[in-house]
């Protein structure tokens, strides 16, 4: 195919053989640009610049953002550290420890008993029927033997009394005139003057009389001993334990007055017959009285044969004490003597929930110029109390670590500074430095 050219240069194209615009299906169309989208000369200058500074921006914040977290994450390790440094600072206290000792304390044996007169007299009336009409003595009262405790009213008595007398008179006077007849009607008889059975009646009548006199006087021994018997006497010297008299009460035998023979009361507590084998005759005991007081005194007899709780009563005299009352319920002690034992200060025992515990300090090392330890928590049996120590009845290691007080603040298993005396001195000394107002 050739191409025809105009005149002016222009290639002229075939009609014929070309097909037009309008001759091709729609989606054959060429796409015609048009003047409103081209790209301005100058804008591509522009967008290479501001490629070449979001390059340059992203390359700037991503190594800060990693500076950023990298610092995140050394701050991060350092706040771990010096939380972890922190903590361990604050659980480790510093603390004295203290080892066990061994002394002497009594070798005692406990028990519970009661405070009983040892020998009691209880005192009756020896009158029915009458009116109290004094009571001189009230319970707790030292009597002696002999001392009136009550009077009962003695004005009937009085009048029996003077009955009596006047009966005795008569009857003296009876036999008095029976006397005289006989000693004239008697002598007759030699002369045959009078019968014998005459003689014998005057007799008779004489012995009567004599009788009636004796009954006469029995009856006004009587009526004195009545009166006397109007006065309760004290048999013995004691104590008055019990006081049942009241002015205006009838007696009707019943006692009036019971007292504790000579003061004297006894300790009675029962034993264990596993336990009563160190336990003599003559051992001293010492009983425990309100306000911290004590009497002490000494077995005096032991039962034979065991009550019905299977224990075996042991009774022990005490000596006078003006704190011990008959009926107390106290605690005593059998002293059997002396023996070594196992003591640690009372400032290291910690009770909690009802036992009591020592806080042992083990794991002993050094750090830094520190000494350091581990608690354990340790459960212990206390037995007797020896001033401002305490016997353990089972005894611990002799080379064990006690905290020595302020256990209560430890908990197991927390990290513990020991110092020693002067260390504790010191610092106790500028704890109280620093919190002295200023």
């Amino acid at each position: 195919m050739s191409d025809l050219q105009d005149p002016n240069g222009k290639p002229v194209v075939d009609d014929k053989k070309t097909p037009s615009n309008a001759d091709l299906p729609p989606y054959r169309q060429p796409e015609v640009a048009s003047n409103s989208t081209k790209m301005p000369p100058w804008l591509l200058p522009v967008l290479a610049i501001m490629l070449v500074v979001g390059v340059l921006l992203g390359r700037y914040w991503g190594t800060n953002e990693a500076a950023g977290d990298e610092q995140v994450m050394t701050s991060s390790d350092t706040v771990s550290s010096t939380s972890e440094v922190d903590r361990v600072e604050q659980a480790v206290l510093s603390v004295e420890t203290v080892t066990p000792s061994q002394d002497s304390i009594g070798n005692n044996l406990r028990a519970d008993g009661t405070i009983s007169p040892k020998d009691t007299a209880n005192v009756s009336a020896k009158v029915n029927g009458v009116a109290i009409e004094q009571v001189l003595v009230e319970e707790g009262q030292q009597v002696k033997a002999g001392q009136v405790l009550a009077v009962f009213d003695s004005d009937a008595a009085e009048q029996q009394i003077l009955q009596a007398e006047a009966e005795v008179a008569e009857a003296e006077a009876t036999l008095a005139n029976a006397s005289a007849d006989a000693a004239r009607v008697l002598p007759l008889i030699d002369i045959d003057a009078i019968s014998r059975q005459e003689a014998d009646r005057y007799r008779t009548a004489e012995l009567q009389a004599r009788a009636a006199l004796q009954a006469s006087k029995a009856r006004l021994s009587n009526q004195k001993l009545n009166l006397n018997n109007s006065q309760v006497i004290a048999p013995v010297s004691g104590i008055i334990s019990k006081k049942m008299a009241e002015v205006g009460m009838v007696s009707a035998g019943e006692p009036l007055f019971t007292i504790i023979k000579n003061g004297i009361l006894e300790w009675q507590a029962d034993i264990d017959p596993k336990l009563i084998g160190e336990v003599t005759v003559g051992t001293p005991v010492r009983v425990s009285l309100p306000n911290n007081q004590s009497v002490m005194g000494q077995v005096s007899r032991i039962a034979p044969t065991a009550d019905n709780n299977r224990q075996i009563t042991i009774y022990a005299s005490l000596n006078k004490d003006p704190a011990a009352r008959s009926g107390m319920y106290q605690t005593g002690e059998f002293l059997l003597g002396s023996a070594s034992a196992q003591t640690i200060p009372n400032a290291a025992i910690v009770s909690n929930d009802g036992y009591d515990y020592v806080m042992l300090v083990t794991d002993i090392k050094t750090q830094g110029g520190k000494t350091l330890g581990r608690i354990r928590q340790q459960r212990v049996t206390l037995g007797e109390r020896l001033g401002d120590k305490v016997a353990v009845t089972e005894p611990l290691p002799a080379d064990s670590r006690l905290v020595k007080q302020g256990g209560s603040l430890l908990n197991d298993g927390d990290l513990v500074r020991v110092v020693d005396d002067n260390t504790a001195q010191q610092a106790q000394a500028a704890t109280d430095a620093a919190q002295a107002p200023l």
